[in-house]
């Protein structure tokens, strides 16, 4: 069974899934929901070279975050 992490913990070069967030519902997760942050999606770290924000790669686009907002979504490694 994979461990439930924040999106701030991912490795590169992994695929995992999204599974929810930690502050559900709000209006940000709302935004995200509408991003296409929902759960069973596939997301990725995009291969940028960048600290804050972070770029991740989901449904065939790339969409960056600053580090306190990716941290409310929560993902398992597939």
């Amino acid at each position: 069974m994979s461990k439930i992490i924040n999106l701030t913990d991912i490795g590169q070069g992994k695929a995992y899934q999204i599974s929810g967030f930690e502050n559900h519902p709000s209006e940000y997760t709302e935004k995200l929901h509408k991003m296409g942050f929902v759960e069973g999606t596939t997301i990725e770290l995009a291969p940028v070279k960048l600290s804050d924000p972070i770029v991740f790669q989901i449904r065939g686009s790339r969409i960056a975050l600053r580090k306190d907002e990716a941290r409310q979504v929560l993902v398992k490694e597939f």
